[in-house]
């Protein structure tokens, strides 16, 4: 949990992060880094259910893929 909640405060702008900003970040940090390690397919999966991160979608438009962004619970004001 911590890997994670450290690679959201590395790459937060606004208070969110992009998962795939968070993905770099994690992968570099612990190369070895699966969500399927942890049961999960995707990272956005594995962040969600540890329920700590509060997960954004967001539509670019012209029919490119959403991009999720997420936040720690703990800095909501």
């Amino acid at each position: 949990m911590n890997l994670l909640r450290n690679a959201v405060e590395a790459s937060f702008d606004d208070g969110w992060a992009s998962l795939a900003t968070i993905g770099h970040i994690v992968t570099k940090q612990r190369p070895d880094f699966d969500a399927r390690t942890y049961g999960y397919i995707k990272l956005s999966d594995l962040i969600a259910a540890t329920t700590l991160f509060d997960l954004d979608r967001r539509t670019l438009g012209d029919g490119k893929p959403a991009v999720i962004y997420a936040r720690d619970k703990r800095h909501l004001s």
